[in-house]
């Protein structure tokens, strides 16, 4: 049997960057409908097959989906703006009640040349957020690709390599301020399998504070925003678990405006250890911060497996306190996977819902019905008339 960090291995690209030129496998045209979606109601149908947002709300829960696509240019190698089409929005704003971006608010998509912003797809997902009583995080003020070749070019000369870093985050957070609450700030700071920092462009120009100095930047430029950072594979890696740990903790000692941390959780073939998620929830919380799952998607074969791991994670994930879980996407148009032939989300190319949709919506439903107070407990019971029974069970429900 493999072993979780051999599994880990097929995920060794940039888990956070869905861009074709790493994607060994991309939907298309000929893709075939997911093995049970012939036996599933589709969105819409008579009877429905229930929401995750309406769920969600019953215990004050954020469902979100990243990877949303709002730029109309294909210069990431992927398809344009993923709202224009209809059912995509449809099923987004009836399933969700958080969205974040794909590759649209990387630097080198947002801020393709130098003071010169594109804010097309960031706008377009803010104003869809908002027609649709949705949150927007900002997701990729700092990753480990996509850096345009003229800030690259300042690595040698620290003082203006920050002095970029201020003007990015100044001219993004504040268009988008009241927009967008919380933002990953720094994704992906550690080497993809563990041993430390990644050297990045940040890390080449200001060394490993360069982590700090991001999250001071972007509170300077939105005091009120949460601030996260985003991590891969620490489920699954206890060395590299450890290494957040630590890392984590030296900020919140000295003192930096960190809020929490975000975990990606991008499965492959199998889930992580149980009990995982709990540890790091516990870990975090105690050391006052939030936790939130970023970016989940399962990448298997199986869509009765690919179900369970599903439900399993979402489940750990609300009994451990985390209340906030999005997904790497949620249908097989427009899937990113490392392992071909995978289909990692929760609902085919043709918007169907697979196994992994329902095995979600029903632990947001087990989660309700433990956590959520009756709406008449026991003890305050409508009066009745004398003579007429109490239907104790109808005041219940």
């Amino acid at each position: 049997m493999k072993t979780r960090e051999t599994l880990a291995m097929l995920a060794t690209v940039s888990l956070g960057l869905t861009m074709s030129a790493f994607a060994p496998q991309a939907a298309t045209a000929t893709t075939t409908p997911s093995p049970t979606s012939d036996t599933l109601p589709a969105v819409g149908a008579e009877g429905g097959i229930g929401s995750l947002r309406e769920e969600a709300a019953k215990a004050g829960l954020i469902i979100g989906s990243g990877s949303i696509k709002g730029m109309t240019s294909t210069a990431d190698g992927r398809p344009s703006n993923y709202l224009a089409e209809p059912q995509f929005a449809e099923v987004l704003a009836e399933q969700f009640n958080s969205l974040s971006p794909e590759n649209d608010m990387k630097w080198q998509f947002v801020e393709p040349q130098e003071g010169i912003f594109d804010f097309e797809g960031l706008d377009r997902l803010a104003a869809f957020g908002k027609a649709n009583d949705m949150q927007v995080k900002g997701h990729g003020l700092i990753s480990g690709c996509c850096n345009p070749d003229y800030l690259v070019s300042k690595i040698n000369d620290p003082v203006a390599f920050r002095a970029a870093m201020v003007k990015h985050f100044n001219t993004i957070m504040k268009r988008y301020k009241n927009k967008m609450d919380r933002w990953d700030v720094v994704t992906e700071a550690l080497e993809t399998m563990g041993g430390g920092l990644q050297h990045n462009d940040f890390y080449n120009a200001l060394g490993p504070a360069y982590i700090a100095e991001a999250f001071r930047i972007a509170h300077d430029a939105d005091p009120k925003a949460k601030l996260f950072l985003n991590e891969n594979l620490v489920e699954s890696l206890p060395g590299k678990r450890q290494e957040l740990y630590d890392l984590v903790s030296g900020l919140v000692a000295d003192g930096v405006p960190i809020n929490g941390v975000a975990l990606q959780m991008h499965e492959t073939l199998q889930g992580p250890p149980p009990g995982a998620i709990t540890e790091m929830t516990n870990f975090f919380h105690g050391l006052g911060l939030e936790v939130s799952i970023a970016e989940l998607d399962v990448h298997t074969y199986d869509p009765v497996s690919q179900a369970q791991i599903y439900g399993n994670i979402v489940t750990e994930a609300l009994n451990a306190g985390i209340k906030e879980i999005s997904l790497w996407g949620f249908t097989d148009k427009h899937l990113y996977t490392w392992l071909p032939g995978s289909k990692p989300l929760m609902f085919d190319e043709n918007y169907n819902p697979k196994p992994a949709y329902f095995a979600v919506r029903d632990a947001l439903r087990n989660y309700v019905d433990k956590t959520t107070p009756l709406k008449n407990p026991l003890g305050k019971l409508p009066k009745q008339p004398i003579g007429k029974p109490s239907n104790t069970s109808d005041s219940l429900l």
